[in-house]
């Protein structure tokens, strides 16, 4: 079966993205004559590419299924002869073919150099077997365009503990060239730096604003930038649950304090939904969990129904809820919050996930800030409800301490495990 998956995957050409970033970063240059040091401005244009995974050709040997590529680039000038001309060879593997059909998956090249202001033509090429494709376009670099960065448009975005090619400082930012956002992604992570910062007490407004086709504007934060260093990175993301499947583009405005404009750049990005089949009584996992979204007399009546009344009444349940949302809320809690035997979805943690979705915000400590109480998790919602919990004995299995939700207990007489400063929180 192997075999022909690997033979229908190798004809064709390669379709695939590339998204080139540009950063603006100084450089200090002697004059030998004076021995006088100077700062110059330079550019350095990253790009990132993403290939999904049935674009390439696919060999096995010792049951790994991989596939060999080589992505031949090439930089001109057009305003002067010069040019940079460079190959890269990558090789990327896949646990089955089913595997990565279910997931989606597309492999990321990231590559740059450093340039000066100017107009550039790019030609990307990746080649894999018999199959091929390239991608050509301009870029055009100028020095008024770059008070900040171009944005980067993220799948995700964490701190690094890998230090590979995709970390920015401490952060890990993992690209999406492709700027489409499908069903698996619930926020549109964006990354980007400020430039020529004069660092003092005032700060900075960054306005965040996701339109559609009409310039209609769908979504918009605001957050406020200290002004620390001459070069700043930032990093955010927005919801787009519930944005329906279309065109958008992503504004990022900066103001001074009098809401004046300093800068604006934007990017467009794609949502896109994939068609769900029917929610059914037959099937479906996670049809009948429905404990934690109704009181504890009303699910106990629930379970003596019969067959037929339990099919009646979920089908009237799942009318008024999204089956999907909350089946990955389910699948989630269980892969992380699992302890022992104890799965993922009977935990603390696992049930408040479940019932309330995913926080806007969790606070952990350092491990060098609990030594006077225990590892904890306050997790905060966006509309005003607080969660803590506390893992009292280190095995990863986290209660909850303290909550203000009304239909959700407390347990004062663990308020000790906590931290003066979430101690305070509480009385």
């Amino acid at each position: 079966m192997i075999e022909l998956l690997i033979f229908m995957l190798s004809v064709g050409n390669i379709d695939f993205f590339v998204d080139p970033i540009v950063y603006k970063m100084g450089i200090e240059v002697e004059d030998t004559t004076t021995h006088m040091l100077s700062t110059e401005e330079i550019y350095y244009a990253e790009f990132n590419c993403e290939i999904p995974y049935g674009e390439l050709y696919y060999q096995s040997a010792e049951n790994i299924i991989f596939a060999s590529a080589i992505i031949p680039f090439k930089i001109v000038n057009l305003e002067r002869p010069d040019s940079l001309v460079d190959t890269l060879y990558r090789q990327f593997t896949i646990p089955s073919f089913s595997y990565a059909a279910r997931e989606r998956v597309s492999f990321l090249v990231q590559f740059g150099t450093y340039l000066t202001e100017g107009r550039y033509q790019y030609n990307v090429e990746v080649q894999s077997g018999e199959k091929s494709g390239l991608t050509t376009d301009v870029l055009e670099i100028a020095r008024d365009d770059y008070r900040m960065s171009d944005i980067v448009l993220s799948s995700e975005i964490t701190v690094d503990t890998i230090g590979d090619y995709l970390r920015k400082g401490d952060l890990r930012v993992i690209p999406r060239p492709s700027h489409i956002f499908d069903d698996r992604f619930k926020n549109l992570c964006f990354y980007y730096e400020m430039y020529d910062v004069i660092p003092d007490v005032d700060t900075l407004s960054a306005v965040y604003t996701i339109t559609d086709s009409s310039d209609r504007a769908i979504r918009k934060v605001s957050r406020t930038i200290e002004k620390i260093f001459p070069a700043q990175a930032v990093n955010c993301g927005l919801s787009i649950q519930g944005i329906e499947a279309g065109d958008y583009r992503l504004v990022v405005t900066i103001q001074d304090d009098d809401a004046n404009t300093i800068d604006q750049k934007e990017v467009p990005f794609t949502i896109t939904r994939i068609e769900r089949q029917e929610v059914s009584y037959e099937g479906m996992p996670y049809y009948e969990e429905i404990e934690y979204f109704m009181d504890s007399r009303s699910y106990k009546e629930f379970l003596k129904l019969s067959k037929e009344g339990k099919k009646t009444f979920l089908d009237r349940f799942w009318r008024t809820q999204d089956y999907y949302a909350i089946a990955e809320r389910f699948e989630y809690v269980d892969e992380h919050f699992h302890h022992g035997n104890t799965p993922g979805r009977k935990t603390d943690r696992g049930r408040i996930y479940i019932k309330y979705g995913i926080p806007e915000e969790i606070e952990r400590p350092l491990p060098m800030e609990h030594q006077e109480s225990r590892p904890y998790e306050h997790w905060q919602y966006a509309n005003g409800e607080q969660f803590i919990f506390v893992d009292l004995r280190g095995a990863n299995n986290y209660v909850l301490v303290w909550t203000n939700a009304l239909d959700e207990r407390t347990q004062p007489t663990l308020y000790k495990y906590l931290p003066p400063e979430k101690q305070e929180l509480i009385y």
